[in-house]
C-alpha cells in the first residue's frame, strides 16, 4: 500500500463493513411513516463526512475529502456495496472549534447517515466522537492521531 487509494479502498468498505454490522440497515422512522430507512434503506448507503473545507487545515479537509469522493466514485463504478450504491453527505466545519459538533448532529439526525467519516484533525475528531458514540453511529477518521480517541 503505497499510495492514498489503496488506503481509501480499504477505509471505506470497513466503515460500511462496521457500519452494517453495528447498525444494521434499518432503524425506526421518527416521522412516523413507515420507512424506517437510516442511512441504508432504499438503494442507497449515506455515509456522512465533516472536514475542513476552508480554514486553516482547508489544504489537509480538501485533500482527505477528494480521497473519499474518488473511492466513493470507485466502489459505486463497480457495483456498490452490497448492490447499493453509496451516497457521501459531507459537511464543512471550517476548521473551527465547535463546528464539528454542529455538522455531526445534522449528518446524523437530518441527514441520517449509518456512518460518518471524521476529521484530519484530532481535536476535531474528539468533538464529533461522543455525538456518534451516544447515536449509535461508527465513526473513522483518515488521519487523526490522538490516542484519546480510541477510549472515547
Amino acid at each position: 500500500m503505497n499510495d492514498w487509494r489503496d488506503r481509501m479502498w480499504l477505509t471505506l468498505p470497513a466503515v460500511l463493513g462496521a457500519a452494517l454490522t453495528l447498525c444494521g440497515c434499518s432503524k425506526e422512522s421518527d416521522s412516523g411513516s413507515g420507512t424506517g430507512s437510516a442511512g441504508g434503506g432504499g438503494d442507497m448507503f449515506k455515509v456522512g463526512e465533516f472536514a475542513s473545507l476552508t480554514g486553516k487545515e482547508a489544504t489537509f479537509g480538501q485533500m482527505s475529502h477528494h480521497g473519499t469522493q474518488l473511492a466513493i466514485e470507485e466502489v459505486n463504478a463497480a457495483g456498490g456495496v452490497l448492490g447499493k450504491k453509496v451516497q457521501l453527505i459531507y459537511e464543512d466545519d471550517q476548521s473551527k472549534a465547535g463546528e464539528p459538533a454542529t455538522v455531526v448532529k445534522k449528518l446524523i439526525s437530518r441527514d441520517r447517515v449509518m456512518a460518518v467519516l471524521g476529521e484530519v484533525a484530532s481535536s476535531r475528531s474528539m468533538e464529533a466522537a461522543p455525538i456518534c458514540q451516544q447515536n449509535k453511529i461508527p465513526m473513522i477518521s483518515p488521519s487523526s492521531t490522538n490516542v484519546k480517541l480510541t477510549d472515547m
